[in-house]
């Protein structure tokens, strides 16, 4: 299955608050099927245990500019937490990327400024030449294998950025604009198939030390595979009509789970891979718990929205059946008849 290399544009998609509700499927016992798959995913909410993909009410404003900061929160805010170990507490052994997905507004009622991006015209927010990702995210920060301590002193976001297209720096004012920072991790993408994709948000600020304001503790997160407990997969087939999909045809996303960092902050995990071209379809390795599955049919535009309760090892099943309804399971929400 093919792998993106850099963070996927993720502006349609954003999990709201609250938990997965009605409709709760069960995934069935079955064989596992050939790895592979694409990660990515859009903001998180760490305070609750099972994250639900959906279309939140959007934002009143549609730019930086609109929102209004916290002048007492000096040069910015900060979160304290320094990256990835293994199980030990040591340095990991491969390498990886974080991307952080700044959020203005409110948790409610989000607008992510490195979202707003139309790469057909190049054009969005006022301050998009600070998105180290446009279209996605504010930060993506890479580190080499043994390198999993990213943020010795914190992960930073200042008033002041890099114009990164023009030179020069930018007064966005981003760091007392912040209403929530969601940190998403990335795997080598040589070994994206073994490992969990990490992710927590934070979105209170109230610790001033150092010029800074700073969110509560979160410490460091360890790394997990499907070998470790707490671990959970879900693979299956997916077909249409009994043919097979195209590669890429179709979607799936999965958000969920529930895990801890080292000083016991909520964290989740995320999921995007596609179909392969052949039956069998992957999400690869998650934190164990509820999970809101979400499959997107991209040559009708249908789907379908599954919310599974308690899913734990490597043994779960779910197949697809693209041209019946419901995409042929129950206890499916689905934009179609």
């Amino acid at each position: 299955m093919t792998r993106l290399r850099q963070p996927f544009s993720r502006r349609a998609y954003f999990p709201a608050s609250g938990r997965a509700a009605g409709g709760a499927t069960t995934a069935t016992r079955g064989t596992t099927a050939t790895r592979g798959r694409v990660r990515s995913a859009a903001l998180t909410l760490s305070t609750i245990t099972v994250l639900v993909l959906a279309q939140p009410t959007p934002a009143q404003a549609a730019d930086s500019t609109q929102y209004g900061g916290d002048t007492s929160r000096g040069l910015g805010v900060a979160i304290p937490f320094s990256g990835f170990t293994d199980r030990n507490g040591q340095p990991v052994a491969i390498s990886g990327a974080v991307g952080a997905d700044l959020v203005l507004g409110s948790t409610a009622q989000p607008y992510l400024p490195c979202q707003h991006f139309d790469p057909r015209t190049g054009t969005g927010d006022t301050f998009v030449n600070a998105c180290e990702v446009r279209g996605s995210y504010a930060t993506y920060t890479r580190f080499a294998a043994g390198n999993g301590i990213l943020f010795p002193h914190g992960y930073f976001m200042p008033d002041t950025q890099p114009d990164l297209v023009e030179g020069g720096s930018l007064r966005t004012d981003w760091g007392a604009r912040t209403a929530g920072l969601s940190l998403e991790f990335y795997p080598d993408v040589t070994r994206d198939q073994e490992y969990v994709h990490s992710r927590f948000y934070v979105d209170s600020f109230n610790h001033r030390a150092n010029g800074w304001t700073y969110s509560a503790y979160v410490g460091t997160i360890a790394l997990a595979t499907l070998a470790d407990p707490g671990t959970a997969q879900i693979t299956g087939n997916v077909t249409r009509g009994g043919a097979l999909p195209a590669k890429n045809e179709i979607r799936f996303m999965i958000f969920g789970g529930d895990a801890r960092s080292s000083a016991g902050y909520p964290i989740s995990s995320f999921a995007v891979t596609y179909s392969s071209g052949g039956a069998d379809w992957t999400s690869g390795a998650m934190y164990a718990g509820s999970q809101r599955v979400t499959v997107d049919d991209t040559a009708t535009g249908h789907q379908c929205i599954y919310d599974l309760r308690k899913i734990t090892g490597s043994d779960n099943h779910l197949d697809f059946d693209v041209a019946r309804p419901g995409f042929g399971r129950s206890g499916g929400r689905c934009n179609f008849a």
